[in-house]
This record gives C-alpha cells, structure tokens and sequence, in this order.
C-alpha cells in the first residue's frame, strides 16, 4: 500500500500530466469572453495600487484560478485529481494574499514604466529598502499597515485569519490524515467565496497606499536619531548589537576597533542607515551626552 508522501507524489503527476495534456489547446479552447482580462482584474480589485509587475503578477494569479476551474468544469477529473487540484488552488489563494498585502506595503517605492505598465519597480535608491522589505514576514506586513492606519484592525484580524486557514488547510508536512480527505468543488467554492470577498473589502476600504515619508518613518530611515540599548559590544573587533523597539529587534552596528568605551546595557543615540546587508546603526553616541 503506498504512504502518504507517494500518494503525494502520485497526485501531484497526475495534475502535471492533466496541465500538460490541455495546454496545447488554450489558445483554441477558450472562448473569447470565457476568462476576464487582466484589466478587468485591475479596475475591479486593486485600483488602489500603482502600475507595476506586482499587481501584473497577481492579476495574472488571480487568471489562472479562473483558468483552472474552467478546465476543472470543462474535462470533469477524476476525485483523485480533484483533490489535487483543490489543494493546488488554495495555495494559489494563500499567496495572493500574501503578495497583495506586499504590493500595498512597497506601493510608496514603485515607479510605473511610461511604455509597460506591468514593469513597474522601485527605483535604484529604493532598491535596499524594497529587498529588506521583502524579507519580512507576512505577519509584519499586516502590522505596518495596521500602525500606519492603511487598513482597519477588523480587516487587519481577516487577512491574519484567512491566511492562516488556508496555511492549516494545505500545510504540506504531515500529509497523512489531510491528503486522503476529499475537497470537493462546494467546499472550494466556499472559500473561492470568502477570497474574493477579502479582495473587495481592500479594495473598497483603501483609499490610498502609504507616503514614502510615511514608509521611511516607519522604519526610522528618515534621518531622525533614535534611541536603544546595548545588548553586546566586542571593543576589540569594534562590532555590537543594539536592543531597539520594533519594528527592527536588534541592529548590528561596527565602530573602528579600540575607539569607542560602549559596554553592554549602556543607553544611545544613533541615525538609521539601510545597506545591502540589512538596517545599521550608525553615528552612536551616549544617549545623555545627545540630550
């Protein structure tokens, strides 16, 4: 009797060869008006959001879950495939969530191509912040637009709970108990239902994207001097690391060697600086000495 993890394996062929097997007939079997564009994607759920290769991306996500459900309703699959498919379709959800919730956060960075509008990236001097940004979690990103006010706490608590529905509902380890349980189309449906709905909430309660002043002062990069303390120095290497509130824990900073008399604990001052590596703390000083 196969396990689990070949059942896995088994399913998921049979969704490549069933991909494979119609893809050389999309550009004849879809009837023309089957599908919405990528326009109509645009205009109806993310006009708040700047021309870029973000909001291409997933307006082009968002196609081929329509894609998919039309050849689900057109060839009919076996349960086996269904499942799989299902399975497949709500992790497609999941990171259109995530990805909308990134696309509103780095919107402020984003310079719309004149000649491609799904180009749009951030500009060379945003490109450090646009990277750290990107290694942030989900979670994060749902609290930045929670403190700048983007969205409300009751929207901010339904991406936070959708996301981590679907993450429990299709989480790939332990697949014994949820690969052999069937998700049908009414199942899938419903929450195809809730998806969309999320999509219109943002839409309809967005009115506008954060500033870049907005955007740098909330990740002190605005050239202001904040405060932290200590949490280790090495004198003879001149590296160390400063406690500091959210949203950055612990900040790396370097002074020459032997040059500097900071010790654990101590209280300073310093300006923010973004580098490929990551936030530093640069132009320390003894927090009372700047006062």
């Amino acid at each position: 009797m196969a396990t689990p993890q070949e059942r896995a394996q088994q399913l998921i062929r049979e969704f490549i060869e069933f991909n494979e097997k119609y893809a050389a007939q999309i550009p004849l079997a879809i009837p023309k008006g089957t599908l919405r564009t990528i326009d109509s994607y645009r205009d109806t759920y993310f006009r708040y959001l700047k021309d870029s290769e973000f909001k291409s991306n997933i307006c082009y996500m968002l196609q081929l879950l329509e894609f998919e459900l039309w050849l689900y309703r057109l060839f009919k699959p076996q349960y086996s495939l269904e499942s799989a498919l299902f399975f497949q379709l709500l992790i497609t959800q999941g990171l259109v969530i995530e990805a909308v919730v990134f696309a509103i956060v780095v919107d402020p960075l984003i310079v719309p191509d004149p000649h491609d509008r799904s180009k749009g990236n951030s500009a060379k001097e945003h490109h450090n912040l646009m990277q750290f940004i990107r290694r942030r979690t989900f979670a994060m990103h749902i609290q930045q637009l929670r403190s700048l006010k983007i969205i409300s706490e009751e929207l901010a608590q339904e991406l936070d709970s959708y996301r981590s529905e679907i993450r429990n509902l299709v989480h790939l380890q332990n697949w014994e108990g949820r690969l052999y349980r069937q998700i049908s189309l009414e199942e899938f449906s419903r929450h195809l239902e809730k998806f969309e709905q999320l999509l219109k909430k943002l839409s309809q309660e967005i009115t506008t994207t954060p500033a870049l002043a907005q955007l740098l002062s909330y990740y002190q990069l605005d050239g202001s001097r904040v405060t932290g303390t200590i949490r280790f120095f090495n004198r003879s290497s001149g590296r160390g690391q400063i406690d500091a509130r959210a949203p950055h824990d612990f900040i790396p900073f370097f002074v020459p060697r032997n040059t500097a008399d900071f010790k654990r604990g101590d209280l300073v001052s310093f300006v923010l600086e973004l580098t490929p590596q990551g936030i530093r703390a640069c132009q320390l000083e003894p927090y009372l000495a700047a006062q």
